[in-house]
C-alpha cells in the first residue's frame, strides 16, 4: 500500500488517458504534462500503460508499507526524506519512510510513480481520473489518509539510481499552424507567432488561458468540430486558449495552431503571470521531437 499523509490541492490518479469515448462526450483526461508523466513511469520501471499520481498543490507526503522504487518528476519539484533526494531519478523508499514532494511557485504539476504500479480496476478501459464527470477508479481528488493498493512485492534496491536531466521548461513553445489558419490574416499570425502572452490565473487542466495581444479571426460562422490537446482556440475576444488534458470533446472557436506533443508539458507547467511565446514548427519537426522523447523513454526503460 501507499499511504498519503498530505495530498496537496487536487492530486489525482492518472494513466495516459481514456480513449474511444469522445463520441459520448467523455474527455480523454490523462496527465497535463505527458512527458514528465511518461518519464516518471519509466524511472519507476513501469510500462507505458501504468498509472501514477498527478500532484497539484504542494506539499505532498506519502509512505509505502514495503520497500519500493519511487520516482518524482515535474517542473522544479523536489523530493525529501530526512534530507534532499534526487528528483527525475529512481529512488529507494524504505518501508514506512515518509517522503515529501515539494516545489516552487512554478510547480503546477508533479508526478509520483511507484514500482509495481497502482492496483486499481479500470473504468471504461482506463485508470485516469476526470474530475468534472467523476470518472475513474478513484473518481475524486485524493486526500490525506487515503491508501492505495500496489502491485507486486518489495523492490530490488539495485533498481534505484537511474536518472535523467530535468527537461527545460523555458523557451518558445513549438506549434503547427492549425486547421482554421485561413481565418486569420497575416497580421494575426505575426501576432500569435511573434508576440509574448501571459498566462491567466483562470488556467486549469481543461485549458491554459492567455492574456495579451489579440490575434482575432475573421468574422464568420464555424461548424463545431473535434478538438485535441494542444489545440489553440481563439474566441471572438481574441484571447487564445491552449486546450489541455481535460479539454472538451468539441469546440466552435477557430483553432489557429496546435502545440506539438513534445511541448505540451511546457505549456501545462506555465505558471500564472508567466510569459509564453509560440514558434512556428513543421510536421517533420514535431515528429522528430516526439521520436527523440520516445528514444529517451526507451533508454531509461
Amino acid at each position: 500500500m501507499i499511504h498519503l499523509h498530505a495530498a496537496g490541492f487536487a492530486a489525482t490518479v492518472q494513466d495516459r488517458g481514456r480513449f474511444g469515448h469522445l463520441r459520448s462526450g467523455l474527455p480523454t483526461a490523462g496527465p497535463a504534462d505527458p512527458p514528465a508523466f511518461a518519464l516518471a513511469l519509466a524511472l519507476a520501471g513501469l510500462p507505458a500503460g501504468a498509472a501514477a499520481i498527478e500532484i497539484v498543490g504542494l506539499p505532498f507526503a506519502f509512505s509505502c508499507d514495503d520497500r519500493r522504487i519511487v520516482a518524482v518528476t515535474g517542473r522544479e519539484a523536489t523530493l525529501r526524506g530526512h534530507a534532499a533526494l534526487p528528483t527525475w531519478s529512481a529512488v529507494l523508499a524504505r518501508p514506512r519512510q515518509e517522503l515529501v514532494v515539494r516545489g516552487t511557485s512554478r510547480t503546477r504539476f508533479a508526478y509520483l510513480a511507484v514500482s509495481g504500479g497502482l492496483d486499481l480496476a479500470p473504468v471504461l478501459g482506463s485508470l485516469a481520473t476526470h474530475l468534472p464527470s467523476a470518472t475513474g477508479p478513484v473518481p475524486r481528488a485524493l486526500t490525506a489518509g487515503d491508501a492505495l493498493a500496489l502491485r507486486g512485492g518489495p523492490a530490488d534496491p539495485g533498481a534505484a539510481g537511474t536518472g535523467v536531466p530535468a527537461p527545460a521548461y523555458d523557451g518558445p513553445v513549438r506549434a503547427i499552424p492549425g486547421p482554421h489558419v485561413s481565418r486569420f490574416d497575416d497580421a494575426a499570425l505575426r501576432t500569435f507567432f511573434g508576440e509574448p502572452f501571459r498566462v491567466a490565473a483562470e488556467s486549469d487542466r481543461m485549458g491554459l488561458r492567455l492574456e495579451g495581444p489579440a490575434p482575432s479571426p475573421e468574422p464568420g460562422e464555424l461548424l463545431t468540430c473535434g478538438v485535441v490537446a494542444g489545440a489553440v482556440q481563439v474566441p471572438p475576444g481574441g484571447a487564445p486558449i491552449v486546450l489541455l488534458a481535460d479539454h472538451q470533446t468539441t469546440g466552435g472557436y477557430p483553432v489557429i495552431a496546435t502545440v506539438i506533443a513534445a511541448d505540451l508539458g511546457r505549456v501545462a507547467q506555465a505558471a500564472p503571470g508567466e510569459e509564453l511565446r509560440f514558434a512556428r514548427a513543421t510536421r517533420d519537426e514535431a515528429v522528430a521531437a516526439l521520436a527523440a522523447e520516445r528514444r529517451l523513454l526507451g533508454a531509461v526503460r
